[in-house]
């Protein structure tokens, strides 16, 4: 449902962290584009584990980001995800 809130232009972005990391740097995030597409970024710790990709909309987005927030690695076939360098955020 939080999605959805991204969705109808309630919110912003989404993010979900791993509590288990104490310094926040390791997440997933969403934002809804103009466009209707979504960009999902994850985090695994450091900047040069930083990655992006574009899903076509909320439903492939939700199921990236749930399936980290329980795998811990999204399984979502044929998603490119590119690796975000410092200065690209």
């Amino acid at each position: 449902m939080l999605i959805e809130d991204v969705e109808r232009g309630d919110e912003a972005f989404l993010i979900v962290e791993e509590l288990a990391d104490s310094t926040g740097q390791t997440y997933v995030q969403s934002i809804r584009n103009s466009d209707g597409t979504f960009d999902v970024e994850r985090r695994e710790g450091t900047p040069d584990r930083h990655y992006a990709t574009n899903v076509a909309d909320m439903r492939v987005a939700h199921a990236v980001v749930t399936s980290w927030a329980f795998d811990a690695a999204p399984k979502v076939e044929s998603l490119i995800w590119s690796q975000l360098r410092f200065g690209d955020q």
